[in-house]
């Protein structure tokens, strides 16, 4: 009987490689760690030996053989990477029972043709599977969910099927836990790099908009003191004309001051002249008509009585 209950508190955190609080767990992973390690340093020597060992079995038919020679060709271990040796002997795998081999199948062919109509129940009959916690139907679906193959691409929910499947002791989910943790981890970094990389900009643009409305700002001051300059030029302009008015009127009024007075001088001059000149003529009509009055009352008494025979 599978023991479900350890799977009802999830025992792995997301984005750690060790469980927390259970010492245990923790000391389990770590041995399937440590078994990782050392599956992958066996020397090359070791590895083809390995392959040819396994291509002994597999050519007697033994399906788990088989499975794996598909396994290392698909890989490139112990033998040249061929996916398509990879795809014959793992369809080879398939076609003995060997359950994993199926899976792997259906994943290949859903990278490649997406769910169709021919695959479809096989993905949900695996989803079932992984939903009843078995370790390599985990792993699938986990996988599937980590790249988007078949599902939706779903990174978190990938990486904790992983991690159920590794701690059930697939050793192939504990290394793609690591692949798609580390994914996860230049996908945020990468994320981080472009919000820093926004907000960088944000703050550039912010700056430059700062920049542009100071320098509006100096240049409205500068179009205003400009104004002003203008306005107190033309004002003292305008002032200068108008005093140059106001006394070019007084200096008109002035003139007319002037030549009314000169008039009335030479009219008063005129008058006295006119005035002189009438009394002249009247002095000179009295005298006139004296002498008149005396040549007729005495004619021989003036100067002229001796030009007169009458007076001799």
């Amino acid at each position: 009987m599978k023991p479900k209950a350890i799977y009802q508190h999830n025992p792995l955190r997301y984005g750690e490689l060790l469980p927390a609080k259970n010492w245990k767990l923790a000391l389990w992973h770590m041995l399937i760690m440590l078994m990782v390690v050392f599956v992958t340093q066996i020397s090359t020597a070791n590895a083809d030996g390995l392959f040819d060992f396994q291509m002994k079995l597999a050519q007697k038919g033994n399906a788990e053989a088989q499975f794996k020679i598909g396994e290392m060709y698909e890989t490139g271990f112990g033998v040249k990477q061929d996916m398509e040796q990879a795809r014959i002997w793992i369809n080879k795998a398939a076609a003995k029972g060997h359950v994993v081999a199926g899976y792997k199948l259906l994943y290949w062919d859903l990278k490649k043709n997406g769910v169709t109509s021919d695959n479809k129940a096989k993905v949900e009959a695996l989803k079932k599977l992984a939903g009843d916690e078995d370790p390599q139907a985990l792993y699938y679906v986990g996988k599937m969910h980590a790249h988007g193959v078949g599902l939706d691409k779903r990174p978190k929910k990938g990486l904790e099927l992983l991690n159920k499947a590794a701690f059930l002791g697939v050793l192939e989910a504990e290394r793609e836990a690591v692949a798609v943790r580390e994914e996860l981890q230049r996908q945020q970094l990468a994320r981080r790099r472009a919000e820093q990389k926004r907000q960088a900009m944000l703050k550039k643009k912010q700056e430059q908009e700062h920049l542009k409305k100071l320098e509006a700002k100096r240049k409205e001051e500068q179009a205003k003191q400009l104004a002003a300059q203008k306005e107190a030029e033309r004002k003292r302009k305008e002032a200068e004309k108008l005093a140059a008015e106001q006394q070019s009127i007084e200096e008109k009024k002035r003139r007319e001051r002037e030549a009314a007075r000169l008039r009335a001088e030479q009219e008063a001059l005129e008058r006295e002249r006119e005035a002189r000149r009438k009394a002249l003529l009247t002095q000179r009509k009295q005298r006139e008509q004296k002498r008149k009055e005396q040549f007729e009352s005495d004619p021989c008494s003036g100067k002229s009585a001796r030009f007169l025979s009458t007076c001799r």
